[in-house]
């Protein structure tokens, strides 16, 4: 397993198999795919084409994950506060 956050980490399924049921409170699973290019993660930093701000164990188990972007935006406030306040349909704006 590798810690991400505080009491958050993550297992591999044949790991977490392995050792039995896991011992855990709560529990959300994400999966998907993404890959880039070499450097071209780097390169979307640099470029500021990512919004980043620090990591909450609370965000990962929210009640309510069709809000989180936008409660993400308003905490992270300025600039932010007007993008999360943007319908999901550009066209309905």
């Amino acid at each position: 397993g590798v810690v991400v956050l505080e009491d958050v980490g993550f297992v591999a399924l044949d790991e977490a198999l392995e050792d039995g049921p896991p011992n855990v409170q709560r529990a959300r699973v994400f999966a998907g795919v993404a890959g880039w290019g070499p450097e071209q993660l780097d390169e979307e930093f640099e470029r500021e084409d990512w919004i980043v701000g620090p990591a909450d164990s609370d965000d990962i188990f929210t009640d309510d994950p069709d809000d989180l972007w936008s409660a993400l935006l308003r905490r992270k406030g300025g600039q932010y506060e007007l993008v999360a306040r943007m319908p999901l349909d550009p066209s309905l704006n």
